[in-house]
């Protein structure tokens, strides 16, 4: 785990998306996490203006980060970055299967990468694995929460209309914890 110094260090669970600079090549997935200022923008950071010049240029292919901190810790960051808006609909539909269909556990890859990702309920926990990494537990109803805020921000500011079925996902999990 990485110690991330420019993040907010006293939330229980961040969740952040960042988009990855277009025509940067990502060649050193070692120091990425040290140097994300270098590939990627933050999300959140981003005007509309600055936000729809960058989805001029595609609005298809968003490749980007989501990045998940526990007390300023990453646990998930800039090395599994990722076609990131189809990510995000990827934890978004396990997240669902869990909360809303009682789903014991939930499994999806990357949408670019061959990289598994394991969600588990134990209890008031959720369990997440992705690929070789040790799992990561987390308070199930806070990381929830975090997670669908942060996804139907980022949804609604990219373009509301291309994520309605995931946006009224997010809102009937919501409702429901």
């Amino acid at each position: 785990m990485v110690e991330s110094v420019s993040f907010i260090q006293n939330k229980e669970i961040q969740v952040e998306f960042f988009l990855k600079k277009r025509n940067v090549v990502i060649d050193n997935l070692k120091d990425i996490s040290k140097n994300w200022q270098f590939y990627f923008l933050r999300f959140n950071e981003l005007n509309e203006s600055q936000l729809n010049e960058y989805l001029e240029e595609d609005n298809f292919y968003i490749e980007g980060a989501i990045y998940i901190s526990y007390y300023g810790t990453e646990l998930i960051g800039f090395k599994y970055w990722d076609l990131i808006d189809q990510l995000c609909s990827y934890f978004i539909n396990s997240i669902y299967s869990l909360i809303i269909d009682n789903e014991e556990s939930d499994k999806f890859y990357f949408p670019d990468q061959p990289i598994e990702v394991n969600l588990k309920k134990e209890k008031e926990h959720i369990w997440i694995k992705i690929g070789n990494e040790k799992p990561i537990y987390l308070n199930k109803n806070v990381f929830t929460k975090e997670f669908l805020k942060a996804s139907k921000d980022f949804y609604e500011r990219i373009n509301v209309n291309s994520y309605t079925l995931e946006i009224e996902k997010i809102e009937e999990t919501l409702k429901s914890i």
